[in-house]
């Protein structure tokens, strides 16, 4: 979700601006030998359709070793088939004019005090002691002795922690599935659709709604709980590495037999979207109707080409109420990968 300029700032900045982690030795990578026939897609068409448009799904994890390997040739070919890509659908927050760069850079100062608790209170005090103690286990392994993390937001500590998880255990940081698609795209001239839903805010006012955002608490527990639980479940190597290989050729019975990964996406988004700063940009609402847009353009696309290839996160797309269960509610026929 593109939470824009102000929202999205906040944690950018905060990354660029961390300091280096511990340089103790990473722990054991997650290796996925061998090359994996690739991954299944969903086929979606409309009932008594006398055209057969058809609309080829392929669920994007986060979460890949960089080694996998995986071939491609049946995802190249969709594409090549298709008159359209449909990607995942966002929010999009921009300011009202353009904000130069000389502007951007008096803002650093405000931005960084916003990922420090109010009130200079430490995580050990905003925190249950379980989850601190969680914390503690996580940050050693891929922080070291860092302390100044201890004074920052729990949303903020907890992208931090992410981060350095991801580059200690070798897992990719782009799409494996989009660095196929996007230059098959280029190439071709295929056009791609992002759906999103826009809003925008007063560039006069950023500075403020900034300073608004630093004094103001977070509901971001429930941020920092699932990301200490994905890292935590990152660094089991034996069922990441089944897991990536049940992705990679496309065994759903074998994905569905693993212990879910835990996703901070969710709680992390709403985390921000429930501060008073966002409630003023962006409706309660948001969230359905990002989903609800989707849905609208994969109709759309259906109706329109012969095939379209579509792009979404995984979780997204097979979770309770996601993707697959919305297209069906909408009477769309949906084929699981063979």
């Amino acid at each position: 979700m593109r939470m824009g300029l102000l929202l999205g700032s906040l944690l950018v900045v905060t990354a660029a601006w961390a300091q280096d982690p511990s340089t103790e030795p990473p722990l054991d990578e997650v290796v996925v030998n061998g090359e994996f026939p690739g991954p299944g897609m969903w086929k979606v068409t409309r009932p008594d359709d006398a055209d057969a448009h058809v609309l080829w799904i392929i669920g994007d994890p986060w979460w890949l070793p960089k080694r996998l390997k995986w071939k491609s040739k049946d995802i190249e070919a969709t594409v090549l088939a298709s008159q359209e890509i449909l990607a995942d659908s966002g929010i999009n927050v921009t300011p009202d004019e353009k904000v130069g760069f000389f502007r951007g850079v008096t803002l650093v100062p405000a931005a960084l005090k916003a990922r420090h608790n109010p009130d200079e209170a430490r995580l050990a005090d905003v925190l249950p002691p379980d989850v601190y103690a969680r914390w503690l286990v996580q940050k050693k392994l891929y922080l070291g002795r860092e302390s100044g993390v201890e004074t920052w937001r729990p949303l903020f500590a907890a992208d931090k922690l992410r981060k350095a998880a991801v580059k200690d255990l070798q897992i990719r940081t782009s799409s494996a599935v989009w660095d196929v698609v996007r230059p098959l795209a280029r190439q071709n001239k295929i056009p791609v659709t992002t759906p999103l839903l826009k809003f925008t805010f007063k560039r006069s006012e950023l500075r403020a709604r900034i300073k608004e955002f630093s004094r103001e608490s977070l509901a971001d527990l429930e941020c920092f709980k699932t990301t200490v639980a994905l890292t935590e479940a990152l660094g089991n190597a034996d069922i990441e590495q089944a897991r990536a290989r049940a992705w990679a050729t496309g065994d759903l019975a074998a994905l569905s037999a693993l212990p879910e990964l835990p996703s901070p996406y969710l709680p992390c988004v709403m985390a921000v979207m429930s501060s008073e700063v966002a409630r003023d940009l962006v409706p309660a609402d948001a969230a359905d109707r990002v989903l609800a847009l989707w849905i609208e353009a994969a109709g759309n696309s259906l109706a329109t080409n012969r095939s379209t290839f579509a792009v979404v996160p995984f979780a997204k797309l097979t979770r309770s109420g996601g993707y697959l269960d919305a297209l069906r509610g909408k009477g769309y026929l949906v084929e699981a990968p063979q």
